[in-house]
This record gives C-alpha cells, structure tokens and sequence, in this order.
C-alpha cells in the first residue's frame, strides 16, 4: 500500500553509526531523578496522608495504609507489594526482547540481559515478520508466555515460545475497512491487544474479534482536514492508558475504562515540528518518544508535554547520522532503549538518563542482508 511505503520509507535508516553523546536532562520529571525518601515531608500534617509516607493517594500513593507503598520506594522483589506504584508487583527489570526481522524468512525474537548478553532466541516460524511486539497476557497454545507482533504490516500474530506463529487478524484482507494497514500494537494492562490502523484504534480478542473502540481524522490528500496518523502505541502499566503516537508529532490517548479517546496534539502534515517513530511510557510519569526535530533535524528522545501539548527534547546526539527507530524504557533505572538499523549494521542502543551517554548495547557484525531489528520490549 502507498500509505505503508511511505511511512516506511520516512523511517529510514543513515549510515554511520558511532559514539554518541546526549545531552544531561537533570529537569526530567521521572521517577529516577525525583526520588524522594519515604520519610514523612511534614510528620505534624498527616492530613490526607493516612500511613504518613509523604504521599497522598492524589500524590501518586497507591496504597495509603501501607508505610512499605509509595511512588518513591524502591521496589522489593520479594514482598508480594507494588512498592514504588508504578502497577507492577515485585518486578526487577532484567533485559530486552528484541523482533530481528528478516524478509527472507528467517525472522527471530532475541531475549538479551542487562549488559547486552544474548540469553536466548526463538526462530519465527511459519515465514511470520515481527515488526513491533509485545508481550502476550498469558499463556499460548503451547501453554507459555509468548508474543504479540504485527507480523509484516499486514496482521496481527502470536508467537510461542517455539516460534509457532497464530495470525489472529489479517487487516490486508479487507483495504476497504483498513486502507493504510496496521502498525503500533500493545497488550492492555487487562490483556486485550491494541493495534493502530492510523486512523483508527483497533482492539483484538484471543478469538480475532477486532472491534474499533476510536477514530479520527488521517487524511493525507487534505492537510486542513488531518488530525493525526497515529503510528505506535504504548501502555501506562499503573493506569491502563494507551498512549497513540503519531508520525509527525501527534499524540493522543485512549482510557479503556470509560472509553474516553483524548487527542492532545494534532498534526501539521506541511512542516511538523517533531516527527516521532515509536513511544513508551516511563515509570514516574510521562510518555516518551525517539523523534526528530523539524526545524533542526536533531534527533534525540522526547517528552510530551501535556500543559504545552507539545513534544519536549530530553537526549540529544551530536551524531546526526544515527536515527532512532523503536523504544523501551528500563522501569527501574528510567534508562532508554533503541533499535535503529543502518545499512547491514543493526543496533541497540542503551541511552543513560541524565548521564549524558549513550553506546551500544547489542548489535550484529554488519553482515547480513535483508535484516533489521525493530521492536523490543522490556522483561520484569
């Protein structure tokens, strides 16, 4: 589809990667350089502080009777508590799973730790191409955690841990519905699975029953009448929120609760200010994307700001040959994570918050054709 070659095509990759260096971001409002200790600010006012944490429930408290429970606890892996609030119980970040697509066939999914070691990968099977992924809810046919993937910008797939791969819708099937294809998935926090057709946010059962639960204005042809092309999405693991990213700087979110549909910044399609390529949410706060400046061409990872509704830059590489494509972020630590691809050289990056560095974390020795790493998702 013309649609798909060319969002494909603006995502390209420059030669050249190499050392780069972002800028500090000591002004980040996450929860990495926010951290407060549990001691009561003010133990003479404990009012709407009920466990004299420090925290309100307003504040962010997740649990007001509880002194272990607040956002600025760090998380104990062992007490059964959702210590630092950010929705999940006793995790600990320990790498990276990674689509190491390949048209020819052979695609993978490789599981890298902390320090950029391969642990493991799995060989898709059936000629599936993971482009981004997530994790799927619970168990697969083969009675393991596996994937969810939008396999070849056509469908939407789960993969098993032995590589088998389930289509579970292929929007390619009807262009009438679907004329731009699909995009961004994610798995909701009560374990649907969302997909992009970027016009519109699709929500997908275990038996393939898709169901649009919001839309929106794409038109390319008319650019007064565009509202957004929203390319990716991400979820706030604490709130259920899906965060929709648009291609050219749009943001928007979707509260499966209610089923409120919030555009929060619309599109210039002439001259967008940043031009964002995937999403995350940061534990602390916030939704996150790798992007680039319209008026500078400075790529780096940006911030949306909801008072400004605009993208604010937090990294920036001097390099401007490396462009980001697909992020994660380190739960624990608030560092980032990039695949990009350039050429045969296809990378990983490891982006430090607020250290002012950033290097490689996993990549491949430049020869193999026909292969790109694209989505990764974080494992806990």
């Amino acid at each position: 589809m013309r649609y798909s070659v060319l969002l494909l095509g603006l995502v390209g990759c420059a030669q050249g990667l190499g050392y780069n260096k972002p800028s500090d971001d000591s002004g980040d409002e996450t929860q990495d350089d926010t951290y407060r200790d549990s001691t009561p600010v003010d133990t003479a006012d404990t009012d709407g502080d009920l466990d004299d944490d420090g925290y309100t429930p307003e504040e962010g408290d997740c649990d007001d009777d509880n002194v272990r429970v607040s956002p600025a606890r760090p998380e104990d892996t062992n007490d059964g508590l959702d210590n630092d609030c950010d929705g999940r119980i006793d995790e600990e970040w320990t790498g990276l799973d990674i689509a190491y697509a390949n048209d020819s066939g052979a695609s993978e999914i490789v599981t890298i730790d902390r320090l950029g070691r391969e642990q493991d990968f799995v060989q898709v099977k059936d000629g599936c191409y993971p482009v981004w992924l997530d994790h799927a809810a619970g168990p697969l046919s083969d009675g393991t955690d596996g994937w969810v993937i939008n396999n070849g910008y056509a469908k939407v797939s789960t993969v098993d841990r032995d590589g088998t791969c389930t289509d579970l819708y292929d929007f390619s099937e009807d262009a009438e519905a679907y004329p731009f294809g699909v995009y961004g998935i994610a798995t909701g926090t009560d374990g649907t699975i969302y997909a992009t057709t970027l016009d519109a946010l699709q929500a997908i059962s275990a038996d393939g029953t898709v169901t649009t639960v919001a839309s929106w204005s794409c038109n390319f042809d008319d650019p007064t009448a565009h509202e957004i092309a929203v390319y990716s999405l991400a979820v706030d693991p604490k709130t259920g929120t899906i965060g929709l990213f648009g291609y050219f700087g749009g943001f928007a979110t979707y509260n499966p609760t209610d089923g409120t549909f919030s555009l929060e910044a619309t599109e210039d399609l002439e001259s967008p200010a940043v031009s964002t390529y995937s999403g995350a949410h940061k534990d602390g706060g916030g939704w996150y994307s790798p992007g680039i400046d319209g008026a500078t061409g400075a790529y780096g990872i940006y911030r949306f700001d909801a008072d400004s509704s605009a993208w604010e830059q937090k990294e920036e590489w001097t390099d401007e040959d490396w462009v980001p494509f697909m992020l994660a972020i380190d739960g624990d630590s608030g560092d980032y994570y990039v695949t990009a691809n350039a050429g045969w050289y296809y990378t990983v990056w490891a982006i430090l918050s607020g250290s002012g560095y950033a290097a490689d974390l996993y990549s491949t020795d430049g020869t193999e054709p026909h292969r790109g790493f694209y989505g990764l998702v974080t494992n806990y």
